[in-house]
């Protein structure tokens, strides 16, 4: 390969002094034309020493700029490449579970949220359950991941009924179904209840227990659909 030529190399500065010179040249006065009187004279020689030393300090300008461009082109080649991106830190597993939202599958995560929307509603029985059992505020909280003070708001705000559904059969009762529900504590939140499930079960009488089902004798209410209805 020939040697790459750069615009600052000798050549072009001669070619430089050259184009002088001959600016010079052509500037003289002709020695067979006398010298207007009065008219002002320049030297030649001065020009041309201005010139040079004009195109000297140029040289010397585009020089640095030169040497500054090449710097900064070994900069950048020598310059590390990029590496990827940090990953972003993991989510903490969920507790007994094993599991932490990186890993989670689109049927995981939809069989987790059908779970969730089950417990949110069995929540309020769980804790009066377990109320009645005996266990404190503090640790139905910690055994259903809640805080204590929502533990609280459900025992005084929701009222568990137990309750049985009976039929007439002949002279004595016969059981239809049981169950247990959860409402809001209110005054006569019982018979409500009593009364809706009459009309919706179509028996004959419901009895109630506030808590766990005991004896009949023991019931909070004890409703009957008037015979001949």
């Amino acid at each position: 390969m020939g040697e790459k030529r750069s615009p600052l190399s000798d050549r072009w500065f001669l070619d430089q002094i050259a184009v002088v010179m001959q600016q010079f040249q052509r500037a003289q006065p002709d020695s067979e034309v006398p010298d207007t009187p009065g008219a002002p004279r320049h030297s030649g020689h001065e020009d041309l020493t201005a010139r040079a030393a004009r195109l000297s300090a140029q040289r010397a300008r585009l020089e640095q700029e030169e040497a500054a461009l090449q710097a900064d082109v070994e900069r950048l080649n020598h310059a590390p490449a990029p590496g990827p991106a940090p990953r972003p830190p993991r989510s903490a597993p969920v507790p007994d579970l094993d599991i932490s939202a990186d890993d989670l599958t689109l049927t995981e995560a939809g069989r987790i949220r059908r779970a969730y929307k089950i417990t949110e509603a069995a929540l309020p029985r769980l804790v009066l359950e377990a109320a009645a059992d005996g266990l404190d505020a503090p640790a139905i909280a910690r055994g259903l991941a809640v805080t204590p003070s929502y533990v609280y708001r459900i025992l005084r705000e929701r009222v568990r009924y137990t309750w049985r559904l009976d039929v007439r059969d002949g002279g004595t009762w016969a059981v239809r179904s049981s169950g247990q529900d959860v409402v809001h504590r209110a005054l006569g939140s019982e018979t409500r209840l009593a009364e809706k499930l009459l009309a919706e079960s179509g028996a004959d009488r419901v009895l109630l227990w506030e808590g766990s089902r005991t004896t009949d004798a023991q019931a909070i209410l004890d409703l009957a659909r008037p015979e001949g209805d």
